[in-house]
Protein backbone atom coordinates (compact mmCIF):
# COMPACT_ATOMS: atom_id res chain seq x y z
CA UNK A 1 0.00 0.00 0.00
CA UNK A 2 2.88 2.93 0.77
CA UNK A 3 4.72 1.58 -2.32
CA UNK A 4 1.34 2.31 -4.79
CA UNK A 5 0.92 5.94 -2.70
CA UNK A 6 4.26 6.53 -3.17
CA UNK A 7 3.94 5.49 -7.10
CA UNK A 8 0.44 7.64 -7.03
CA UNK A 9 2.36 10.90 -5.83
CA UNK A 10 5.56 10.39 -7.93
CA UNK A 11 2.73 10.22 -11.15
CA UNK A 12 0.65 13.39 -9.99
CA UNK A 13 3.99 15.47 -9.38
CA UNK A 14 5.08 14.69 -13.05
CA UNK A 15 1.47 15.43 -14.22
CA UNK A 16 1.55 18.77 -12.12
CA UNK A 17 4.99 19.91 -13.79
CA UNK A 18 3.20 18.94 -17.44
CA UNK A 19 0.20 21.16 -16.77
CA UNK A 20 2.33 23.72 -15.18
CA UNK A 21 -0.28 23.50 -12.24
CA UNK A 22 0.00 23.11 -8.62
CA UNK A 23 0.55 19.30 -6.78
CA UNK A 24 -1.43 19.06 -3.56
CA UNK A 25 -2.05 16.11 -1.54
CA UNK A 26 -5.44 15.86 0.08
CA UNK A 27 -4.47 13.96 2.90
CA UNK A 28 -1.70 16.79 4.22
CA UNK A 29 -3.38 19.85 3.14
CA UNK A 30 -5.41 21.90 5.54
CA UNK A 31 -8.66 22.13 3.69
CA UNK A 32 -10.99 25.22 4.69
CA UNK A 33 -14.71 24.20 5.85
CA UNK A 34 -16.17 27.30 4.18
CA UNK A 35 -13.98 26.13 0.95
CA UNK A 36 -15.74 22.41 1.02
CA UNK A 37 -18.97 24.33 1.71
CA UNK A 38 -19.40 25.59 -1.69
CA UNK A 39 -19.83 22.18 -3.76
CA UNK A 40 -22.34 19.91 -2.62
CA UNK A 41 -21.61 16.19 -1.74
CA UNK A 42 -22.61 14.81 -4.64
CA UNK A 43 -20.94 16.82 -7.17
CA UNK A 44 -17.87 16.80 -5.34
CA UNK A 45 -18.15 12.81 -6.04
CA UNK A 46 -19.62 13.04 -9.26
CA UNK A 47 -16.80 15.27 -10.67
CA UNK A 48 -14.49 13.73 -8.63
CA UNK A 49 -13.03 17.38 -7.49
CA UNK A 50 -11.98 18.40 -4.18
CA UNK A 51 -12.06 22.52 -2.69
CA UNK A 52 -9.05 23.02 -0.49
CA UNK A 53 -9.05 26.96 0.26
CA UNK A 54 -9.82 30.44 -1.65
CA UNK A 55 -6.74 32.10 -2.45
CA UNK A 56 -6.58 35.49 -4.17
CA UNK A 57 -10.89 35.24 -5.41
CA UNK A 58 -9.16 31.97 -6.53
CA UNK A 59 -10.59 28.18 -5.39
CA UNK A 60 -8.13 26.04 -5.13
CA UNK A 61 -9.60 22.40 -6.16
CA UNK A 62 -7.69 19.12 -6.12
CA UNK A 63 -8.79 16.76 -9.65
CA UNK A 64 -8.98 14.00 -10.97
CA UNK A 65 -8.89 15.54 -13.76
CA UNK A 66 -7.22 19.22 -13.85
CA UNK A 67 -6.65 19.06 -17.76
CA UNK A 68 -10.11 18.85 -19.16
CA UNK A 69 -11.24 23.14 -19.46
CA UNK A 70 -15.04 21.71 -19.19
CA UNK A 71 -14.52 20.18 -15.40
CA UNK A 72 -12.97 23.36 -14.44
CA UNK A 73 -16.02 25.78 -16.32
CA UNK A 74 -18.47 23.33 -14.66
CA UNK A 75 -16.90 23.62 -11.19
CA UNK A 76 -16.61 27.18 -12.04
CA UNK A 77 -20.76 27.25 -12.67
CA UNK A 78 -21.41 25.46 -9.22
CA UNK A 79 -18.94 27.12 -6.77
CA UNK A 80 -19.55 30.70 -8.32
CA UNK A 81 -14.98 31.16 -8.16
CA UNK A 82 -12.48 30.95 -10.95
CA UNK A 83 -11.32 27.75 -10.17
CA UNK A 84 -7.46 27.12 -9.83
CA UNK A 85 -7.22 23.66 -11.10
CA UNK A 86 -4.49 21.15 -8.67
CA UNK A 87 -2.94 17.71 -9.56
CA UNK A 88 -3.80 15.20 -6.58
CA UNK A 89 -2.80 11.65 -5.86
CA UNK A 90 -5.05 9.73 -7.05
CA UNK A 91 -5.45 7.72 -4.24
CA UNK A 92 -5.33 10.40 -1.86
CA UNK A 93 -8.10 12.27 -3.25
CA UNK A 94 -10.37 9.06 -3.52
CA UNK A 95 -9.84 8.87 0.40
CA UNK A 96 -10.10 12.48 1.00
CA UNK A 97 -13.54 12.65 -1.33
CA UNK A 98 -14.75 9.75 1.33
CA UNK A 99 -13.54 11.34 4.29
CA UNK A 100 -14.53 14.66 4.08
CA UNK A 101 -17.79 14.24 2.14
CA UNK A 102 -18.97 10.26 2.04
CA UNK A 103 -18.60 10.36 5.63
CA UNK A 104 -19.54 14.02 6.13
CA UNK A 105 -16.63 16.22 6.94
CA UNK A 106 -17.64 17.36 10.54
CA UNK A 107 -15.36 15.08 12.58
CA UNK A 108 -12.57 15.59 10.45
CA UNK A 109 -12.68 19.86 10.99
CA UNK A 110 -13.29 19.38 14.56
CA UNK A 111 -17.41 20.81 13.95
CA UNK A 112 -19.63 19.04 16.09
CA UNK A 113 -22.63 17.72 14.64
CA UNK A 114 -22.26 19.42 10.86
CA UNK A 115 -22.91 18.17 7.87
CA UNK A 116 -23.64 19.86 4.29
CA UNK A 117 -27.29 20.60 4.24
CA UNK A 118 -27.70 18.83 1.02
CA UNK A 119 -26.84 15.20 2.94
CA UNK A 120 -29.58 12.94 3.45
CA UNK A 121 -28.23 13.04 6.93
CA UNK A 122 -29.74 16.27 7.46
CA UNK A 123 -33.59 14.81 6.93
CA UNK A 124 -35.44 14.04 9.82
CA UNK A 125 -39.15 14.66 10.95
CA UNK A 126 -39.17 17.61 13.11
CA UNK A 127 -41.74 20.63 14.49
CA UNK A 128 -41.79 24.26 13.48
CA UNK A 129 -40.30 25.13 16.72
CA UNK A 130 -36.81 23.85 15.45
CA UNK A 131 -36.62 25.45 12.40
CA UNK A 132 -34.00 27.85 11.74
CA UNK A 133 -33.39 30.08 8.83
CA UNK A 134 -35.86 31.73 6.49
CA UNK A 135 -39.47 31.30 5.67
CA UNK A 136 -39.56 31.01 1.43
CA UNK A 137 -42.54 31.72 0.03
CA UNK A 138 -43.49 31.38 -3.69
CA UNK A 139 -46.24 32.87 -5.65
CA UNK A 140 -47.41 31.01 -9.11
CA UNK A 141 -50.13 30.78 -11.59
CA UNK A 142 -50.79 29.06 -14.88
CA UNK A 143 -51.17 32.23 -17.02
CA UNK A 144 -50.02 36.25 -17.10
CA UNK A 145 -52.69 38.63 -15.77
CA UNK A 146 -53.68 37.60 -13.11
CA UNK A 147 -51.64 39.40 -10.63
CA UNK A 148 -49.35 37.08 -9.13
CA UNK A 149 -46.33 40.01 -9.71
CA UNK A 150 -48.27 42.56 -7.09
CA UNK A 151 -49.25 40.06 -4.95
CA UNK A 152 -45.61 38.82 -4.29
CA UNK A 153 -44.62 42.95 -4.28
CA UNK A 154 -47.31 43.94 -1.56
CA UNK A 155 -46.87 40.90 -0.10
CA UNK A 156 -43.37 41.53 0.71
CA UNK A 157 -44.40 45.38 1.47
CA UNK A 158 -46.57 44.38 4.05
CA UNK A 159 -44.33 41.52 5.54
CA UNK A 160 -41.48 44.35 6.01
CA UNK A 161 -43.57 46.95 7.36
CA UNK A 162 -44.45 44.43 10.26
CA UNK A 163 -40.40 44.48 10.74
CA UNK A 164 -39.29 42.00 9.51
CA UNK A 165 -36.12 41.08 7.05
CA UNK A 166 -37.53 40.38 3.66
CA UNK A 167 -36.16 39.57 0.49
CA UNK A 168 -37.98 39.28 -2.85
CA UNK A 169 -36.89 37.61 -5.66
CA UNK A 170 -37.47 38.21 -9.42
CA UNK A 171 -37.46 34.62 -10.12
CA UNK A 172 -39.81 35.51 -13.45
CA UNK A 173 -36.80 34.42 -15.18
CA UNK A 174 -36.29 36.31 -19.19
CA UNK A 175 -39.22 38.55 -17.63
CA UNK A 176 -38.09 41.23 -14.81
CA UNK A 177 -41.89 41.77 -14.10
CA UNK A 178 -41.23 43.27 -10.50
CA UNK A 179 -38.51 45.65 -12.14
CA UNK A 180 -41.38 46.93 -14.19
CA UNK A 181 -43.98 47.23 -11.56
CA UNK A 182 -41.71 48.81 -9.23
CA UNK A 183 -39.73 51.01 -11.97
CA UNK A 184 -36.54 50.11 -10.16
CA UNK A 185 -34.03 48.43 -12.49
CA UNK A 186 -30.87 47.68 -10.31
CA UNK A 187 -28.03 47.62 -13.08
CA UNK A 188 -27.05 43.65 -11.49
CA UNK A 189 -28.54 41.14 -11.94
CA UNK A 190 -29.22 36.89 -11.90
CA UNK A 191 -27.73 37.18 -15.34
CA UNK A 192 -24.79 38.40 -13.84
CA UNK A 193 -24.68 36.53 -10.85
CA UNK A 194 -24.86 33.03 -13.24
CA UNK A 195 -22.38 34.19 -15.67
CA UNK A 196 -19.81 34.90 -12.60
CA UNK A 197 -19.99 38.42 -13.01
CA UNK A 198 -20.81 39.07 -10.03
CA UNK A 199 -21.72 37.15 -6.30
CA UNK A 200 -25.06 37.13 -5.07
CA UNK A 201 -24.55 39.32 -2.49
CA UNK A 202 -23.88 41.99 -5.18
CA UNK A 203 -27.08 41.18 -6.62
CA UNK A 204 -28.58 42.81 -3.50
CA UNK A 205 -30.59 46.10 -3.86
CA UNK A 206 -32.39 47.88 -1.14
CA UNK A 207 -35.49 49.44 -2.02
CA UNK A 208 -37.00 52.12 -0.26
CA UNK A 209 -39.98 49.86 0.98
CA UNK A 210 -38.15 48.18 3.25
CA UNK A 211 -37.40 45.31 1.93
CA UNK A 212 -34.38 44.13 -0.04
CA UNK A 213 -34.75 43.16 -4.03
CA UNK A 214 -33.24 40.67 -6.59
CA UNK A 215 -33.79 41.39 -10.41
CA UNK A 216 -33.53 39.41 -13.15
CA UNK A 217 -33.97 40.63 -16.67
CA UNK A 218 -35.91 41.22 -20.62
CA UNK A 219 -35.32 38.39 -23.03
CA UNK A 220 -32.55 36.23 -21.19
CA UNK A 221 -33.16 32.94 -23.01
CA UNK A 222 -30.33 31.76 -20.34
CA UNK A 223 -32.40 32.98 -17.49
CA UNK A 224 -35.40 31.14 -18.71
CA UNK A 225 -33.55 27.93 -19.82
CA UNK A 226 -31.16 26.82 -16.81
CA UNK A 227 -29.29 24.38 -16.82
CA UNK A 228 -28.44 21.51 -13.72
CA UNK A 229 -25.37 22.93 -13.08
CA UNK A 230 -26.57 26.77 -12.91
CA UNK A 231 -29.55 25.28 -10.70
CA UNK A 232 -27.47 23.66 -8.29
CA UNK A 233 -25.15 26.88 -8.36
CA UNK A 234 -28.08 29.02 -7.16
CA UNK A 235 -29.22 26.61 -4.66
CA UNK A 236 -25.88 26.86 -2.64
CA UNK A 237 -25.46 30.72 -2.74
CA UNK A 238 -29.34 31.41 -2.37
CA UNK A 239 -28.60 29.19 0.61
CA UNK A 240 -26.01 31.77 2.19
CA UNK A 241 -27.45 35.16 1.70
CA UNK A 242 -30.94 33.98 2.76
CA UNK A 243 -30.00 33.34 6.21
CA UNK A 244 -29.51 37.18 6.37
CA UNK A 245 -33.85 37.67 6.42
CA UNK A 246 -36.53 36.32 7.80
CA UNK A 247 -38.58 35.65 4.44
CA UNK A 248 -37.69 34.92 1.06
CA UNK A 249 -40.40 35.29 -1.15
CA UNK A 250 -40.08 34.17 -5.15
CA UNK A 251 -41.81 35.90 -7.94
CA UNK A 252 -41.90 32.96 -10.24
CA UNK A 253 -43.04 32.91 -13.84
CA UNK A 254 -46.68 31.95 -15.43
CA UNK A 255 -46.78 28.42 -16.84
CA UNK A 256 -46.27 25.18 -15.40
CA UNK A 257 -42.73 24.21 -16.70
CA UNK A 258 -40.73 22.02 -14.79
CA UNK A 259 -38.43 24.62 -13.75
CA UNK A 260 -41.22 26.57 -12.39
CA UNK A 261 -43.03 24.21 -10.52
CA UNK A 262 -39.62 22.90 -8.54
CA UNK A 263 -39.00 26.24 -7.59
CA UNK A 264 -42.16 26.89 -6.33
CA UNK A 265 -42.59 22.76 -4.50
CA UNK A 266 -39.56 23.57 -3.12
CA UNK A 267 -40.36 26.66 -0.95
CA UNK A 268 -42.23 26.23 2.07
CA UNK A 269 -45.15 27.70 1.08
CA UNK A 270 -46.81 27.29 -2.34
CA UNK A 271 -49.14 30.47 -3.15
CA UNK A 272 -51.02 29.47 -6.48
CA UNK A 273 -52.83 32.93 -7.62
CA UNK A 274 -56.05 32.77 -9.90
CA UNK A 275 -59.19 34.47 -11.18
CA UNK A 276 -62.69 34.09 -11.65
CA UNK A 277 -62.26 34.34 -15.50
CA UNK A 278 -59.20 31.88 -15.05
CA UNK A 279 -60.70 29.48 -12.85
CA UNK A 280 -59.86 26.13 -14.77
CA UNK A 281 -56.69 27.72 -15.26
CA UNK A 282 -56.17 27.88 -11.51
CA UNK A 283 -57.57 23.96 -11.26
CA UNK A 284 -54.93 22.90 -13.69
CA UNK A 285 -51.76 24.73 -12.05
CA UNK A 286 -53.04 22.96 -8.52
CA UNK A 287 -53.40 19.75 -10.78
CA UNK A 288 -49.78 20.18 -12.09
CA UNK A 289 -48.44 20.99 -9.43
CA UNK A 290 -49.76 18.05 -7.23
CA UNK A 291 -48.40 15.73 -10.10
CA UNK A 292 -45.18 17.45 -9.83
CA UNK A 293 -45.03 17.14 -5.83
CA UNK A 294 -45.95 13.41 -6.05
CA UNK A 295 -43.07 12.83 -8.35
CA UNK A 296 -40.74 14.95 -6.16
CA UNK A 297 -41.58 12.51 -2.85
CA UNK A 298 -41.66 9.26 -4.52
CA UNK A 299 -37.77 10.72 -6.17
CA UNK A 300 -36.73 11.66 -2.90
CA UNK A 301 -37.95 8.04 -1.04
CA UNK A 302 -35.93 6.35 -3.47
CA UNK A 303 -32.75 8.43 -3.19
CA UNK A 304 -32.59 9.58 0.24
CA UNK A 305 -32.47 6.66 3.13
CA UNK A 306 -34.89 6.92 5.83
CA UNK A 307 -36.62 9.76 4.62
CA UNK A 308 -40.67 9.75 5.38
CA UNK A 309 -42.29 11.30 2.08
CA UNK A 310 -44.80 13.63 2.95
CA UNK A 311 -47.96 12.57 1.29
CA UNK A 312 -49.99 15.83 1.12
CA UNK A 313 -49.81 18.55 -1.16
CA UNK A 314 -51.34 21.80 0.30
CA UNK A 315 -51.03 24.87 -1.89
CA UNK A 316 -52.50 27.96 -0.93
CA UNK A 317 -54.87 29.48 -3.10
CA UNK A 318 -55.07 33.22 -3.61
CA UNK A 319 -58.38 34.04 -5.79
CA UNK A 320 -57.81 37.43 -7.31
CA UNK A 321 -60.09 39.71 -8.83
CA UNK A 322 -63.34 38.56 -7.27
CA UNK A 323 -66.70 40.88 -7.24
CA UNK A 324 -66.85 40.07 -4.02
CA UNK A 325 -65.14 37.71 -1.08
CA UNK A 326 -68.05 35.59 -0.77
CA UNK A 327 -67.09 34.89 -4.32
CA UNK A 328 -63.80 33.75 -3.57
CA UNK A 329 -64.71 31.44 -1.11
CA UNK A 330 -67.50 29.69 -3.05
CA UNK A 331 -64.66 29.31 -5.77
CA UNK A 332 -62.32 27.66 -3.64
CA UNK A 333 -64.98 25.33 -2.54
CA UNK A 334 -65.48 24.49 -5.62
CA UNK A 335 -61.95 24.05 -6.79
CA UNK A 336 -61.53 21.69 -3.36
CA UNK A 337 -64.47 19.17 -4.59
CA UNK A 338 -62.85 18.94 -8.26
CA UNK A 339 -59.36 17.75 -6.65
CA UNK A 340 -61.67 15.49 -3.66
CA UNK A 341 -63.82 13.99 -7.09
CA UNK A 342 -60.48 13.63 -9.77
CA UNK A 343 -57.75 13.28 -7.98
CA UNK A 344 -57.99 12.36 -4.27
CA UNK A 345 -60.10 9.67 -5.21
CA UNK A 346 -58.08 8.44 -8.05
CA UNK A 347 -54.56 8.39 -5.85
CA UNK A 348 -53.24 5.79 -3.56
CA UNK A 349 -51.54 7.17 -0.46
CA UNK A 350 -50.53 10.82 -1.71
CA UNK A 351 -53.33 13.75 -1.44
CA UNK A 352 -54.04 17.24 -2.29
CA UNK A 353 -55.71 19.48 0.22
CA UNK A 354 -55.74 23.04 -0.74
CA UNK A 355 -55.66 25.86 2.11
CA UNK A 356 -58.05 28.91 1.30
CA UNK A 357 -55.39 31.72 1.71
CA UNK A 358 -57.42 34.32 0.70
CA UNK A 359 -59.54 36.31 -2.37
CA UNK A 360 -58.80 40.18 -3.21
CA UNK A 361 -61.65 42.10 -4.86
CA UNK A 362 -60.86 43.46 -8.20
CA UNK A 363 -60.44 47.54 -7.88
CA UNK A 364 -59.14 49.00 -10.97
CA UNK A 365 -58.88 52.45 -10.87
CA UNK A 366 -56.84 52.30 -7.76
CA UNK A 367 -54.80 49.53 -9.20
CA UNK A 368 -53.68 51.24 -12.06
CA UNK A 369 -52.81 54.56 -9.96
CA UNK A 370 -50.33 52.44 -7.71
CA UNK A 371 -49.24 51.24 -11.23
CA UNK A 372 -48.59 54.46 -12.63
CA UNK A 373 -47.06 55.81 -9.49
CA UNK A 374 -44.63 52.61 -9.98
CA UNK A 375 -45.94 51.58 -5.65
CA UNK A 376 -47.27 49.18 -3.89
CA UNK A 377 -50.82 48.81 -3.77
CA UNK A 378 -50.34 48.73 0.06
CA UNK A 379 -48.52 52.23 0.12
CA UNK A 380 -50.75 54.23 -2.60
CA UNK A 381 -53.89 52.79 -1.35
CA UNK A 382 -53.94 50.99 2.08
CA UNK A 383 -57.67 51.62 3.13
CA UNK A 384 -59.25 49.77 0.04
CA UNK A 385 -60.67 46.33 0.40
CA UNK A 386 -58.07 44.76 -1.79
CA UNK A 387 -54.98 45.84 0.67
CA UNK A 388 -56.61 45.18 3.17
CA UNK A 389 -56.84 41.38 2.04
CA UNK A 390 -53.42 41.40 0.87
CA UNK A 391 -52.77 42.61 4.38
CA UNK A 392 -54.47 39.91 6.12
CA UNK A 393 -52.86 36.97 3.97
CA UNK A 394 -49.71 38.41 4.81
CA UNK A 395 -50.29 37.97 8.32
CA UNK A 396 -50.79 34.80 8.37
CA UNK A 397 -47.37 34.19 7.22
CA UNK A 398 -46.35 36.71 10.11
CA UNK A 399 -47.72 34.40 12.49
CA UNK A 400 -46.96 30.73 11.44
CA UNK A 401 -48.67 29.17 13.90
CA UNK A 402 -52.14 31.02 12.46
CA UNK A 403 -51.82 27.94 9.17
CA UNK A 404 -51.23 24.35 8.74
CA UNK A 405 -47.56 23.70 7.11
CA UNK A 406 -47.29 19.56 6.00
CA UNK A 407 -44.06 20.50 4.43
CA UNK A 408 -41.71 20.52 7.76
CA UNK A 409 -39.84 17.41 6.86
CA UNK A 410 -36.06 18.83 7.39
CA UNK A 411 -34.24 19.97 10.34
CA UNK A 412 -33.17 23.23 7.67
CA UNK A 413 -35.77 24.47 6.11
CA UNK A 414 -33.72 25.24 3.07
CA UNK A 415 -32.24 21.61 2.94
CA UNK A 416 -35.80 20.47 1.25
CA UNK A 417 -35.41 23.66 -1.05
CA UNK A 418 -31.81 21.92 -2.51
CA UNK A 419 -33.19 18.43 -2.34
CA UNK A 420 -35.62 19.19 -4.78
CA UNK A 421 -34.01 21.54 -7.09
CA UNK A 422 -30.85 20.15 -7.12
CA UNK A 423 -32.51 16.84 -9.06
CA UNK A 424 -31.55 16.55 -12.76
CA UNK A 425 -35.41 15.72 -13.97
Amino acid sequence: MPERSENDTKIAKIKAQRLKAPFVDPLREAIEPSALSLLAPEMAIRRQALPIRVVDNFLLVAMMTPEEPVAIKSLELLTGFRVRPAVAPQNSLSIALKRYYGNGYAGELGVKNHQPETTPKTIAKTTKGDRSGPCTISVISNKGGVGKTHIAINMAYCLAKKGAKVLLIDADLGNADVSNKLGMFPKCHLMDFLENKKNMAELLFRTKYGFDFIASSYGEFKLANLYYAQKVKFINHFKKISQRYEFAIFDLGAGISRMVMDFALAADHTIIVTTPQDFISGYACTKAGFSRFKEIEERLEERLSNYEPQLIFSPMLVINQVSNLRQGFKLFNTLTKAANEKINSREGKFRIKPEYLGAITYERAALRAAEAKKRPLLLAAPRIKAARSIQHMSTRFFYPEATYDPKVRFKQPLARFAAILSQKN
